[in-house]
């Protein structure tokens, strides 16, 4: 059975995402996982408590990721780049129709990858953004479904 399940390995770290499904029946629960836009990271270990929740909000096309008490809104603007702080520089994700994303800090070149069907590939990354990384790609990917699915 489908359940928009999305698997992250960013290194050497990997992380299973699930939906937050609400309701207490199992076709209620079931939907609402198909289409929810909000999901718990958990490391890959079996039964571990929620490391993270990344969620994407259409309206505003943005992702907001949560880490214990920490919290990044990625922001898009009309016409321009998305947009985030992290570490008390802004950094800028750039997209492009092709699928290739370029997050840069000024004008240098932080992460590059190909955003695919279900999947998306970093490479030239700074080891210490890792698990950042690995929440801003899980929020790409729900992002990306929920167009999927809009459109």
């Amino acid at each position: 059975m489908l359940q928009n399940v999305i698997s992250v390995e960013v290194g050497h770290t990997r992380w299973t995402a699930h939906p937050q499904a609400r309701g207490q029946s199992p076709v209620v629960k079931t939907l609402s996982a198909l289409f929810s836009t909000h999901y718990e990271v958990r490391p890959e270990t079996e039964g571990a408590p929620a490391l993270s929740h990344v969620s994407y909000d259409g309206k505003r096309d943005e992702i907001l990721i949560q880490v214990d008490d920490q919290k990044w809104r990625v922001r898009s603007s009309a016409f321009g780049p998305m947009t985030l702080h992290y570490e008390g520089s802004e950094l800028t994700l750039h997209e492009r129709i092709t699928g290739k994303v370029s997050l840069l800090r000024g004008g240098v070149v932080l992460a590059q990858g190909q955003c695919r069907f279900r999947s998306v590939t970093l490479s030239g990354y700074p080891a210490a953004m890792e698990e950042f990384l690995g929440h801003l790609t899980v929020g790409l990917l729900i992002r990306w479904l929920f167009w999927e699915m809009a459109l």
